[in-house]
């Protein structure tokens, strides 16, 4: 017990000597939270710049133009009155739409021959895009019923039996989890942890390749405290899970300043996020075990960490992917705690309800630390055999 105390002190002093390192575990969680925060915090597209070029210019199309500047979502930044270069436009004006209302448009609406609105959208960003779009189509459905039910009404039916001859049927929609649809509710946890994983992978993919680098695994260093192959993956991850712990609690203060709806099961959440961070930490040791160059396991180990968010189904479904990518992004341990956080944090479910995903994690971490294990143990056997060849 005295050693493993020894041993942990000093992967404090190791930790503590990596300024870079130590910054980052007690910094950057605050930083890129606070940042994030403020980048998503109106929740919602709002305010996306529009064009419209109304080459009818009359009253109808004048209360068309009305209604899309109304819209929240909608800003209309410049009304036209003549054709102009759409591509000049979008990089010009930066806008997310030019809404095009054609010559004669009250006129022909009036003689009941349909004229067609064109919209051309900006896809560069498809959020911004499809917010846009869902708006404008919003905004015209509004008028055209409107139409049709006082055309209705001027052919000499009443208000109530013009409004059930214009509709056919009602749709009621009721939004579940997040229904404002806030997009800081929805994407700000996930980066939150998704940031504690990178980290982790990336101090601790390390961990033994220093050891090597430095010439401290021998008995005249690491294996000085002890030979267990377990206690040494053990008071390697130790600096590392109480620094997750603290990226925990920043998380809950964060999410208390801005206005983030916390989990009813907070429990939960912890539990999910203490075994992502041990599978993590088992996966990036296991790694360095089997890399002797500091700089080439960290290399690589970036290569799994950047790619992580994307294949983990946060924010594209999984099973709109190769199955090789499905397959690849379950043995990330971002994978089963992100399903897991999202459940929690935005469904309200419980231990029972992301029991799947728990078992998930507990697998990972069997695997990668039963594979740690046995990895180290070959590489203290040589170490071993290598300390009594130069002894003689």
């Amino acid at each position: 017990m005295k050693n493993i105390v020894l041993l942990i002190k000093r992967e404090f002093r190791i930790f503590w000597t990596n300024k870079v390192f130590a910054f980052t575990f007690l910094c950057m969680p605050v930083i890129l939270g606070v940042v994030l925060g403020n980048v998503y915090i109106r929740g919602k597209v709002k305010q996306q710049s529009i064009l419209i070029v109304d080459k009818d210019n009359t009253p109808l199309s004048d209360k068309l133009c009305d209604m899309l500047s109304d819209h929240p979502t909608l800003k209309v930044i410049a009304i036209k009155y003549e054709s102009i270069g759409l591509h000049q436009a979008m990089l010009k004006d930066r806008a997310v739409a030019v809404v095009t209302i054609p010559d004669r448009f009250e006129a022909e609406i009036l003689t009941r021959r349909h004229p067609e609105i064109n919209i051309y959208l900006n896809m560069s960003n498809t959020l911004t895009g499809g917010a846009v779009s869902s708006a404008i189509s919003a905004t015209a459905t509004t008028l055209n019923a409107g139409i049709a039910i006082s055309s209705l009404k001027r052919k000499g039916l009443p208000a109530a039996l013009a409004n059930e001859n214009y509709e056919a049927m009602k749709m009621n929609v009721f939004q579940q989890f997040n229904p404002s649809g806030n997009y800081l509710i929805y994407l700000w946890t996930g980066f939150i942890f998704a940031i504690m994983h990178q980290l982790l992978l990336l101090a601790l993919g390390s961990s033994f390749s220093l050891e090597y680098a430095s010439k401290q695994f021998n008995e005249g260093g690491l294996l000085g405290y002890s030979l267990s192959p377990l206690v040494l993956i053990f008071v390697k991850m130790v600096p590392y899970l109480l620094m997750s712990v603290w990226t925990m609690c920043c998380y809950y203060v964060l999410a208390n300043q801005f206005h983030i709806p916390l989990p009813t099961h907070p429990s939960a959440l912890f539990i999910s996020a203490l075994l992502m961070a041990i599978a993590t930490s088992s996966l990036a040791i296991l790694y360095s075990i089997r890399n002797p160059l500091p700089l080439k396991a960290t290399q690589l180990l970036m290569s799994l960490a950047s790619p992580a968010f994307s294949l983990s189904g946060f924010s594209w479904p999984s099973s709109q992917m190769p199955e090789i990518l499905q397959w690849f992004a379950n043995i990330i341990p971002l994978t089963p705690f992100l399903r897991a956080m999202r459940m929690v944090t935005v469904q309200g479910a419980n231990f029972t309800d992301i029991l799947p995903h728990l078992n998930h994690q507990l697998i990972q971490i069997a695997l990668y630390l039963s594979l740690s294990i046995l990895v180290l143990r070959k590489q203290i056997a040589i170490a071993l055999k290598n300390s009594i060849i130069a002894a003689k």
